[in-house]
């Protein structure tokens, strides 16, 4: 059964979102086609990270605007955005800071009373909450939950995806994947995910086959100084905006195209 959208959001929001840098949205084309799913890939200290929060700067509609990061806690995501006059009035929701400060402070007093013994009524305690929190550090589900139940035309940034592959089964996240990709798809929304090439090793062919748009991060080391480029390895229906681009970062934009070379 097709959609049915808001004619005003069909005029409000249009075909197209743009990625968040307007010198790259004229580089592809005007932006990214709504519904799509954008994956990046590379390693550390690439531009990934900082790539992320400009994806999703635009904040065309604040509770449907959700950066996810794995890494940094909701302060500094809201500080970083604010220092380049981004918007920050947008979700944040901070899964790493959570599981440091639940999931593992709860293993640090585990460990603690098996140091010290438990007792019947500590045993009692665990028992009762054992399956409660079992659910609650299931981030995974908790992920998938929360970007399925946003309605049409969101914008999705999850750095990074490196988390979940380091807890989960591989065919699971990969499953995940598919489907907010799908939810984005007959949503209209735009998804952004990062992963490094190490966690993903093995499944780079899969997760190609679920991106709409495949960027591919890289840093090299030019003497003194680094260059970072990003290569659009693909697009979607538009080869044509294949291409790879040296940038660089400044206090003014954040991260901006130098040149471009079409590979296409």
């Amino acid at each position: 059964m097709a959609q049915r959208f808001n004619p005003r959001d069909v005029n409000f929001y249009g075909d197209m979102g743009s990625i968040g840098i307007p010198k790259l949205d004229a580089v592809i084309g005007g932006g990214i086609p709504r519904g799509f799913t954008v994956v990046a890939r590379g390693p550390p200290g690439s531009g990934m990270e900082l790539f992320a929060k400009q994806f999703v700067s635009p904040v065309e509609d604040p509770k449907k605007t959700f950066y996810v990061s794995t890494t940094e806690k909701d302060d500094e995501v809201r500080g970083l955005m604010q220092m380049y006059r981004w918007p920050s009035d947008l979700q944040v929701r901070a899964i790493g800071h959570e599981y440091n400060t639940r999931t593992l402070q709860r293993d640090l007093a585990a460990s603690r009373l098996r140091l010290n013994g438990f007792t019947m009524a500590d045993i009692q305690r665990l028992a009762k909450t054992r399956f409660v929190e079992n659910i609650a550090d299931d981030y995974l589900t908790d992920l998938a939950m929360t970007v399925t139940g946003l309605g049409h035309y969101y914008r999705v940034a999850i750095d990074s995806l490196d988390f979940f592959f380091q807890r989960n089964e591989p065919s699971r996240v990969l499953s995940v994947l598919r489907l907010m990709q799908t939810h984005t798809q007959d949503n209209r929304g735009i998804l952004f995910v990062t992963h490094s090439n190490d966690a993903a090793s093995g499944l780079e062919g899969e997760i190609a086959s679920i991106a709409d748009i495949l960027l591919d991060f890289e840093v090299h080391r030019m003497g003194t100084e680094f260059e970072t480029r990003l290569t659009i390895r693909k697009f979607r229906n538009h080869p044509e905006n294949m291409a790879m681009i040296a940038f660089r970062v400044t206090p003014e934009e954040g991260i901006t195209p130098e040149t471009v070379e079409r590979i296409a």
